[in-house]
């Protein structure tokens, strides 16, 4: 494990009424913003639309302090608030904000001090997160999550495609077939992909044959020791409990496959849940839940506004509630059948050695 602390920013927020003279609307704790983690961010509530293309902000620390606070990035999160990036965390100490839009400008002080038992964030920016790849993954069990990490940008995140042997991986769904199925190109191997800080295993029918494939399984049992976060879309915690490492941790998957889930390994099956934050585990429900939970991700990383801006600028809504699990009805319905996606799938879990042999 490269990083140890999952910081997650905490939002100051500082409401702001006029352009006249700056004043808050909702006041800060009494002698500043008290902090359990690392300051990155601040929201910045107006009393009319503010534009952050033609906006300004700019943070002055007290003279005692050794530099100002550099503003790394100002977005607009509505019509009225703007979000301003900070380069941080932002040490104790007294600050005086300024801000100027068009003819409008103002400025507020403000506090910061760290409250007893802060930890400063441990890991180093980008943050490296891999995604775990076999034939018959679920398109968006992948596409979702590498939809919401990749906007957060490379400086920030930086993701990378893994499969057994690199070359193209086949991803399909339950109802197209996998000799039709599009494929993606794996950069990775179990064996060389990068230092990583997040795992992600997504799900889908291949899930049934690489339950017992003894090669993922290992590098499962392998990868979840050497990294700080694994997370899991779908069916893909099915093979983390495959893999023995899911014992005592609560977890969630696919509800239409969820007694099938639940027959892999031992884990503190969740069957209600969009998905479930759990030390160092994180598991979604079935395929478009691993949107929610990949902006989750974004959140306990660099803050939930940064999710939130995410979400807006992709136009996706976020469901912010892990408990709300709008689809807890299908739990079961695939059961019955399946049996016969495990035969129609069999003998794919070897393809990748062939596809290497036949290239040496």
């Amino acid at each position: 494990m490269r990083r140890g602390y999952l910081g997650a920013a905490l939002t100051l927020l500082l409401s702001v009424q006029n352009a006249a003279g700056i004043e808050l609307i909702k006041s800060l704790p009494e002698g500043g913003a008290v902090l359990d983690r690392p300051l990155r961010s601040l929201q910045l509530w107006f009393d009319a639309p503010v534009d952050a293309s033609t906006a300004d902000v700019v943070i002055a620390a007290a003279e005692a302090m050794e530099r100002d606070i550099e503003v790394i990035g100002l977005h607009t999160m509505g019509d009225n608030d703007l979000m301003a990036l900070v380069e941080g965390p932002m040490p104790d100490g007294d600050y005086t904000l300024a801000w100027r839009s068009g003819g409008d400008r103002g400025e507020v002080a403000f506090t910061v001090k760290r409250a007893e038992g802060y930890v400063d964030d441990e890991w180093e920016r980008p943050l490296d997160i891999g995604i775990v790849l076999y034939d018959g993954t679920e398109p968006l069990d992948v596409f979702g999550p590498l939809e919401m990490w990749m906007n957060a940008g490379p400086d920030n995140i930086r993701v990378h495609l893994i499969a057994e042997q690199p070359g193209p991986v086949a991803l399909t769904t339950t109802s197209y077939p996998q000799a039709l199925a599009p494929t993606v190109e794996a950069r990775y191997s179990f064996d060389d992909h990068p230092d990583l800080d997040v795992l992600m295993v997504p799900g889908g029918v291949g899930t049934l044959v690489e339950a017992d494939n003894s090669t993922m399984i290992s590098f499962l049992q392998r990868a979840t020791q050497d990294v700080a976060l694994i997370t899991s879309v779908c069916t893909g915690s099915g093979l983390l409990a495959r893999a023995g490492v899911l014992e005592g941790v609560k977890a969630t998957g696919n509800k239409a496959f969820f007694d099938y889930l639940v027959s892999l390994g031992e884990a503190d099956w969740q069957p209600e849940a969009r998905w479930v934050e759990s030390g160092r585990f994180v598991t979604s429900s079935g395929v478009s839940a691993g949107i929610d939970m990949s902006l989750a991700v974004i959140a306990r990383f660099f803050g939930a506004n940064t999710a939130r801006m995410i979400a807006a600028s992709t136009e996706y809504v976020w469901n912010e509630d892990p408990e709300f699990d709008p689809f807890v009805s299908n739990l079961n319905q695939a059961t019955p059948y399946v049996d016969g996606m495990r035969q129609r799938f069999s003998g794919q879990a070897g393809k990748s050695e062939a596809r290497a042999a036949t290239s040496e």
